[in-house]
């Protein structure tokens, strides 16, 4: 009898919480590349929710709901880290964009315009914004201590600038909470539209979709303008961490 009652207990908990799923799925799925299909990360979810089924222990004190949530989202993320988004030909098309940002406001003065970006890039407005489409995925880095052994780390350790995670996959977009204060710095300088999107996507937390309600544009219009400025905020970073000679280093 007791055997039935955890058995029931346990599918409850299941049925009551797949909307969980689908919330985590639908808000990670609005951060990572196209390719990547909606389905597979709420399957991979319900996989999570009943792990988290299976290993919840009430006499914890915590809520049944909060624990399979960070299971959920724990069991998406690491898929993702599975998959490689971008392939090498098209990470050097990210490069280059990069530094066509980087050195067309060097040479203006000023934030150069996405027709800019283009034409230096020997490309029409069409193609460079695919180019943004196909590139949704890409993060815009971190900071943080890399030294060869963790366990001795000192205060002669060198800082580093990481355009890409370790292991390049979608998850590169869900950006480091230390990267909030230096991008909250570079946004200002960024042109208004982006700036806007990147404040509503990352400080307000809406998804693509909500954002272009606001400003009246498509989704699409939105990850592409997302798109650009995370790939001028990247530029940006590099060439600061080069100015203030902190070493950097490139997955591409």
């Amino acid at each position: 009898m007791e055997k039935e009652d955890k058995r029931s207990i346990f599918e409850k908990q299941v049925l009551e919480n797949l909307n969980i799923v689908k919330i985590i799925a639908s808000k990670i799925h609005s951060r990572i590349p196209g390719g990547v299909e909606f389905e597979d990360l709420v399957n991979t979810g319900v996989l999570g929710l009943i792990d988290a089924a299976g290993r919840y222990d009430p006499t914890k004190g915590t809520k049944f709901a909060t624990y399979a949530s960070l299971r959920i989202r724990g069991a998406i993320l690491d898929e993702l880290r599975n998959l490689d988004w971008a392939s090498r030909s098209l990470r050097q098309k990210i490069k280059e964009v990069e530094n066509a940002f980087e050195r067309l406001e060097i040479k203006l003065g000023r934030p150069p315009a996405e027709e800019e970006v283009a034409e230096s890039l020997h490309m029409s407005l069409i193609e460079f914004h695919k180019l943004l489409d196909e590139s949704r995925g890409v993060g815009i880095g971190v900071f943080r201590i890399a030294v060869d052994d963790e366990s001795n780390i000192t205060d002669t350790r060198m800082l580093k600038y990481f355009t890409d995670e370790e292991s390049p996959s979608p998850v590169l977009v869900l950006e480091k909470e230390e990267m909030k204060r230096v991008l909250a710095r570079m946004m200002k300088e960024l042109p208004q539209k982006e700036k806007l999107v990147l404040n509503l996507y990352y400080l307000d937390d809406l998804n693509l979709k909500e954002i272009g309600k606001i400003l009246e544009l498509t989704e699409s219009r939105i990850s592409q303008i997302r798109t650009a400025a995370v790939l001028r905020l990247r530029a940006k970073l590099a060439e600061m961490a080069e100015r203030n000679k902190v070493a950097a280093r490139e997955f591409l």
